[in-house]
């Protein structure tokens, strides 16, 4: 299982939590996602693939994931 940093927040100096509704872990360097829009884009981070999956998962069915996450556990 690969670890990666905490993503930190460059004025507040604190990190940065999992941006999945219900946890509370701190997101982490390797499982950023970005979205674009237009010209901007925002980084979400979360504390691993699975809650990443969830979220960009989530527009389509929320609460699932699909398949080949579903059998692993966290």
């Amino acid at each position: 299982m690969r670890n990666g940093k905490a993503v930190i927040n460059l004025q507040t100096g604190a990190h940065l939590p999992c941006c999945w509704d219900i946890c509370e872990k701190d997101g982490v360097e390797l499982h950023k996602t970005r979205v674009r829009s237009g010209v901007e884009s925002v980084t979400y981070v979360f504390c691993s693939d699975r809650h990443r999956m969830y979220w960009v998962n989530s527009h389509r069915d929320n609460g699932n994931l699909p398949a080949g996450y579903r059998s692993t556990m966290l």
